[in-house]
């Protein structure tokens, strides 16, 4: 019985060691995110803290740039379109499609949209700008040979509401 009670008072003393070191590593030093320390490997800056006269001076360097500046007013985008949205407007429309795009081309007046369906089948979508009040011709295709004709109205129907959806945000113009 005496052979055991040394053993039994060592493994006590290492658990208690071991506790201790635990606990002690675990104690929060500093706030990591204002350490500023920067590691190795490390893709962004670390933080840095401005004093309040350097946060007035940046404040003051970012009034500056806007002093004087022209500014225009938010507004709905006149006709209800905009060239500018066709792009957003084919990405929704395409989604509102449950259809995927593979790839978008931009050739002088005229976005041409490669698309594909659910069930891997080919659809294109093209965009032409024309003069107001038309402002665009958009016409789709579905389908190897283009059979798929609801298809390509749905495509056509939900990039127009996404036209005229994001026409109405307001916007400078």
């Amino acid at each position: 019985m005496n052979q055991r009670a040394p053993v039994l008072a060592v493994s006590t003393s290492v658990c208690s060691v071991i506790l201790l070191a635990v606990a002690s590593a675990c104690e929060p030093k500093e706030n990591p995110v204002l350490s500023n320390e920067q590691f190795r490997g490390e893709r962004y800056t670390a933080n840095q803290l401005l004093t309040p006269a350097q946060n007035h001076e940046v404040v003051d360097a970012l009034r500056a740039t806007a002093v004087g500046m022209p500014t225009e007013p938010l507004t709905a985008a006149p006709d209800s379109v905009r060239w500018s949205d066709v792009r957003a407007a084919a990405n929704a429309a395409v989604n509102a499609a449950e259809m995927g795009l593979v790839s978008s081309s931009l050739e002088g007046t005229t976005w041409t949209f490669a698309i594909l369906t659910q069930g891997g089948d080919p659809a294109t979508l093209t965009v032409v700008r024309r003069d107001p009040p038309e402002m665009y011709l958009a016409t789709a295709t579905v389908g190897t040979f283009g059979e798929r004709f609801d298809n390509a109205e749905r495509l056509v129907r939900e990039f127009r509401m996404a036209m005229r959806r994001f026409g109405s945000l307001k916007r400078p113009s």
